[in-house]
C-alpha cells in the first residue's frame, strides 16, 4: 500500500490550456514579448536565431536525459540579439514564460482530491520536468495559482534534480524527500516517461488517462481523473 503519493505536474494536475505541448507554435508571440521587455527590435533573422535555440532544446523534438537549466537557454539567446545577459535575464525569463503561465488552469477535481489525500494522512509531492529549464519559482507560482500549494510536501523539478524522466535519480529523491522507500511510493502520470521512471525506481505506476485513450505501458493501475485515485487508494 502507498504510505505517500507523488504526482507529475502537466496533464496531470494542472494543465496550460489550449497550448501544444511542444510549445514551439507559440515561439514567436513569446518571444516578442520578451523583446518588448528588453526594449529590443530582433529583425527576422533574430528571431528565426532565437526560435532555433527553443527548437534545439524542445524536448518533444530531442528528448534528453540530462537537464539543462532556462539560464543557459536564454543566455544563448540574449546573445544571439547582442544583449547582454545582465541585465535581461531575469525579465526575459519572467515575460517568456508568463506568456504560458497565463493559461494555467487547474483540473477541477484537482483541489478536493489532494486535500482529501493529504486529509487522510498520505505525504503529497511533485515530481516535474520543466520546459526549457523553467526555473521553480515559476513552478511554485503554478501550483499557488492553481490551488495547489498547501497540499504540496515536497516539489522537485528536473532543474533540481539535474535529470528528465524517466531516469531514475528524480523518483528516488522524491521518495527520500517524502520519507519513504521508492517502494512505498505510488506515482501518477500521463505519459509513458512517468511509467517507464516510475517502475524503473520500484514505485507503483499509476496512468491518468484523462482522454481514454488506453495505452499498455506496464502501469499497474491506470484511472480516468484523480477521483478514482482516490476510490482505488481506498
Amino acid at each position: 500500500m502507498a504510505r505517500a503519493i507523488g504526482f507529475d505536474l502537466g496533464e496531470t494536475i494542472l494543465t496550460y490550456a489550449d497550448t501544444p505541448l511542444s510549445w514551439a507554435s507559440l515561439y514567436r508571440p513569446a518571444l516578442e514579448r520578451v523583446a518588448k521587455t528588453c526594449h529590443a527590435s530582433p529583425d527576422e533573422a533574430a528571431f528565426s536565431r532565437a526560435e532555433k535555440i527553443l527548437a534545439t532544446h524542445n524536448t518533444r523534438l530531442h528528448p534528453r536525459t540530462r537537464e539543462i537549466g532556462a539560464e543557459r537557454i536564454f543566455t544563448e539567446i540574449l546573445m544571439a540579439w547582442a544583449l547582454p545577459p545582465t541585465p535581461y535575464l531575469p525579465s526575459t525569463l519572467a515575460e517568456f514564460f508568463g506568456f504560458f503561465q497565463q493559461r494555467l488552469v487547474s483540473y477541477p477535481e484537482s483541489a478536493p482530491a489532494l486535500a482529501a489525500l493529504r486529509a487522510t494522512g498520505y505525504r503529497l509531492g511533485v515530481l516535474t520536468d520543466v520546459p526549457y529549464g523553467m526555473p521553480r519559482a515559476f513552478v511554485e507560482r503554478d501550483l499557488h495559482n492553481g490551488g495547489l500549494g498547501a497540499a504540496i510536501d515536497v516539489l522537485l523539478t528536473s532543474v533540481e534534480v539535474g535529470w528528465r524522466k524517466p531516469a531514475t535519480p528524480g523518483f528516488h529523491a522524491l521518495a527520500t524527500a517524502l520519507g519513504v522507500e521508492a517502494s512505498d511510493l505510488w506515482y501518477i502520470g500521463n505519459e509513458e516517461k512517468d511509467i517507464a521512471g516510475a517502475l524503473a525506481a520500484g514505485a507503483t505506476a499509476v496512468l491518468i488517462d484523462r482522454e481514454n485513450r488506453q495505452p499498455s505501458w506496464g502501469q499497474s493501475h491506470t484511472i480516468r481523473d484523480l477521483r478514482d485515485l482516490e476510490q482505488l487508494l481506498s
